[in-house]
């Protein structure tokens, strides 16, 4: 598949944001003062866990008043007594969670030849938050709130005049994306190494496969598409 036969592209939000090392690190000084700390794995299961049963009872919280309630069960699950700083420093944390370093440069780059769309979380993120912090702007932005968000999706490819098969999804590989289940035409993954977020992916440079190490790959692969 070749990246310039697209018009826009779908991003998930975790393929620009951090947000399993935001968790953690907000996670793990709740987990240590545990009998029986968790592992990273399991903080992360048990954010996700709550986050949905949070999402299940309704509700308009802010995001950071959802994050503060889910502080506080995460807490009541580790046998903990949260501290009231903490839980306010870990409901307003979603705000600065970190942005991936090459999201910013890859963006710019990519705007220029795609609309760009952002499919946010269904919970707890501060999406004007994060779009402060970018440098470019998003053409659409869908806040899933049910199952039906791809419902939301046709109406904004609609008003940007774009066919479904002019866009191009891309997600991260995290368990709780929101493309892994509403993906019904090729699809972009990003498999990004933490230790080292720039580096150049085989798939990046063969160009077979929609598979690459980061945003800053997906972005040398259009290059290359472009001069081939």
């Amino acid at each position: 598949m070749k990246v310039t036969q697209y018009k826009a592209l779908g991003f998930s939000y975790a393929t620009l944001v951090d947000r399993e090392r935001g968790i953690l690190e907000g996670l793990r000084p709740l987990s240590v003062q545990s009998r029986t700390p968790s592992s990273d794995e399991q903080l992360l299961h048990a954010y996700r866990e709550i986050a949905q049963e949070l999402g299940q009872a309704g509700g308009n919280a802010s995001a950071s008043a959802f994050h503060g309630q889910l502080y506080q069960r995460m807490a009541h699950r580790l046998h903990v007594i949260p501290g009231w700083d903490e839980s306010v420093a870990f409901g307003s944390s979603s705000a600065h969670w970190p942005i991936f370093e090459d999201a910013p440069g890859a963006l710019q780059y990519l705007s220029k030849f795609y609309r760009l769309i952002l499919i946010a979380p269904p919970q707890g993120i501060d999406v004007g938050a994060l779009t402060q912090r970018l440098p470019v702007a998003f053409d659409a932005v869908i806040e899933p709130c049910n199952d039906a968000w791809h419902s939301s999706l046709a109406s904004e490819l609609q008003r940007l005049d774009l066919e479904r098969s002019q866009l191009l999804p891309v997600r991260s590989t995290e368990t709780d994306d929101p493309w892994n289940l509403r993906v019904d035409f090729p699809v972009c993954t990003l498999h990004r190494d933490h230790r080292q977020p720039w580096n150049l992916s085989p798939q990046a440079l063969d160009g077979k496969r929609c598979e690459y190490a980061s945003l800053a790959d997906l972005a040398h692969a259009h290059q290359t598409a472009l001069h081939a």
